[in-house]
């Protein structure tokens, strides 16, 4: 049949070029990233485990941030600007050489400060959330099955690799917060969402075998928010005005609750709460601390003693105290409570710069969930808030080096670098 006029004819289809691939050099920079979670691992678990060998490794892994925050400085400035409180207490450390004991050991200290700080800022910037949070619990297992291995027991309450039950608790229970987020985050691999699933009530059962009171009602709180989160507050999201209700609902259980308690039966929640954990009314002397460690920021409000101008053998306050806590030789203490401590060292400019830094540190979080309402952001939320509660009574937000302040402070920082969207 041929063609009709006025129409070209169609050439046969012939064969599509084959694409030319070309290999391209991958810059050394794109191995980085690789790095970044398993050097934070190490300091992590340089940090956490009390092993000798570790604190090589451990400033190893502090020269890899520094030098690569230099090196991705269009990355990481951004968030330095916006971490900036957490630098305040190092600034504190450098300027109070001038007036402190030592000055050389308070201008350490205060580099140790901004060092702590600078980790967090890089981590914060160049790993995600979900990968901190699995960091964190592959970190704290660890701690688990070494304190399972040798549970040091002391008074009836384990201790295990820490030496002290309220630390063994309080690591115990970022395990189990990292452990049950992963467990009930729809995004986390499912291996790792099982193998969560089976750490956390190993780290309950341990935050239970140490006997600390204040940490069990943590769990309790944690607990019951992760999830409630998960089952309650994220399925209400498909439910319109159902969120509102819930938030109703609970503020007026609330007040209802405090009406019956307070007003009708006079509870003394107070009492009620130091039986439950087994206390007395002076938390096991800590009144005694923070007494004096008040009357030391009303003798030197404004400059305070300067960094580590206190707790010194040469100073007799400091021995009255470790007297009175039937020490019989000198040993490093505190005033376990982290805004005390600060206070003590650098004044009242100190107190309220810590209070400032803790307001700051769960402001941010909490805006990073209204954002973006996920298990991710709910577990730096509550960790936030759990850290925060526990620096009223030990020395977190004022020690270098603290693994819990460097949580902390990667759960403020952390923001998505292109889009601004918290991963």
């Amino acid at each position: 049949m041929g063609f009709s006029p006025g129409i070209a004819a169609i050439p046969p289809p012939t064969a599509a070029p084959l694409p030319v691939w070309r290999a391209r050099a991958r810059s050394l920079l794109s191995y980085f990233g690789k790095l970044d979670a398993l050097v934070l691992f190490v300091w992590v678990a340089s940090t956490t485990l009390q092993l000798d060998w570790m604190q090589p490794l451990r400033y190893l892994a502090a020269a890899y941030f520094v030098g690569s925050m230099i090196i991705f400085a269009r990355q990481t400035m951004p968030s330095v600007s916006r971490a900036w409180p957490t630098l305040l207490i190092p600034l504190f450390c450098i300027v109070s050489a001038l007036w402190a004991p030592s000055a050389s050991d308070a201008i350490r200290k205060g580099l140790l400060f901004a060092l702590t700080s600078i980790v967090a800022i890089y981590a914060a910037t160049r790993v995600s959330g979900r990968n901190i949070l699995l960091i964190f619990m592959g970190v704290e297992t660890i701690a688990a099955l070494m304190t399972l291995r040798s549970p040091q027991i002391v008074d009836g309450a384990w201790t295990g690799i820490f030496g002290q039950k309220n630390f063994l608790a309080m690591n115990m229970f970022i395990l189990y917060v990292c452990a049950l987020a992963v467990a009930l985050d729809k995004g986390s691999w499912r291996w790792f969402r099982l193998t969560a699933l089976l750490i956390a009530p190993v780290a309950l059962a341990l935050v239970v075998f140490a006997k600390s009171g204040t940490t069990t009602i943590m769990v309790i709180g944690a607990t019951a928010a992760l999830l409630g989160h998960a089952f309650f507050w994220q399925p209400a999201s498909r439910i319109r005005h159902m969120r509102f209700l819930l938030v109703l609902t609970g503020a007026a259980f609330a007040i209802i609750l405090a009406l019956v308690l307070f007003g009708f039966m006079q509870f003394d929640a107070q009492a009620s709460v130091l039986n439950a954990l087994g206390k007395d009314s002076t938390l096991t002397g800590r009144t005694y601390l923070w007494e004096t460690a008040q009357r030391e920021m009303a003798e030197n409000p404004w400059l305070g003693r300067g960094a580590d101008g206190f707790w010194r053998s040469e100073y007799g306050a400091a021995n009255t105290i470790l007297e009175f806590f039937h020490y019989d030789h000198y040993v490093k203490f505190s005033f376990h409570n982290s805004y005390l401590e600060n206070g003590v060292a650098f004044g009242y400019p100190g107190y309220w710069a810590t209070v400032f830094l803790a307001a700051w540190a769960l402001w941010r979080p909490g805006v990073n969930w209204l954002k973006n309402q996920n298990t991710v952001n709910a577990a730096f939320l509550i960790l936030a808030a759990m850290i925060i509660i526990r620096s009223t009574t030990e020395i977190d937000l004022a020690l270098e080096f603290s693994a819990t302040a460097t949580l902390l402070f990667m759960g403020a920082v952390r923001q998505d670098r292109a889009t601004g969207a918290v991963t």
